[in-house]
């Protein structure tokens, strides 16, 4: 009985070990292609005429609500929360 269960159990640890590898290597493309797409994320987002864009429209947010009867702290403080909600 002891001579069957040790290739079993060695035959066993191979293939868990080849599943880890690949799983492994399938992780390592996927963090690659993470990578790459976040840079050219970034790339496209440092545009200055989408930089330009973006302020402006900023800007013409702070301005609506300050105009809406929001004080200028107000308007300002919900300007922040948009961007920052904008992040996640």
């Amino acid at each position: 009985m002891k001579n069957v269960c040790i290739p079993i159990i060695a035959m066993l640890a191979f293939s868990i070990g080849s599943v880890n590898a690949q799983e492994r290597k399938s992780l390592n493309f996927m963090n690659e292609q993470l990578s790459e797409q976040l840079f050219n994320q970034t790339i496209a987002l440092s545009e200055p005429k989408l930089v330009k864009a973006q302020a402006e429209l900023l800007r013409k947010h702070y301005a609506a609500l300050v105009q809406s009867g929001f004080s200028k702290d107000e308007a300002l403080q919900l300007v922040i929360a948009m961007t920052s909600q904008d992040k996640h």
